[in-house]
């Protein structure tokens, strides 16, 4: 499986906690094991034709953020992460970066 990260959706959390991004991979590929069964629809835009989901990944340093992604086949792309855990309060943030995008 391979995990891309979307630069700007992605960058400025990245930074702030280097350890995460390990986190994210590690999260994607326990949910893809497991039919990504803690997985749901983010937002009903499409990032290139595709559907984006979400779901909370758990980091010590940082404790909870949600990620958005969009997968095709053994490719997982995250566009966004946020610390915004209120699941409402992600959807508008994503959608606001997709609107820019």
């Amino acid at each position: 499986m391979e995990v891309l990260f979307e630069s700007r959706g992605c960058r400025k959390l990245l930074q702030k906690n280097p350890t995460l991004k390990q986190k994210i991979c590690e999260g994607l590929e326990r949910q893809a094991e497991n039919n990504f069964f803690k997985t749901k629809i983010a937002t009903r835009k499409k990032w290139h034709n595709q559907t984006v989901y979400e779901c909370r990944v758990n980091d010590q340093s940082l404790g909870a953020v949600r990620i958005a992604f969009t997968r095709k086949e053994n490719v997982i792309h995250v566009l966004y992460g946020s610390t915004t855990l209120l699941k409402k309060a992600f959807s508008q943030e994503l959608e606001k970066f997709l609107k820019e995008g």
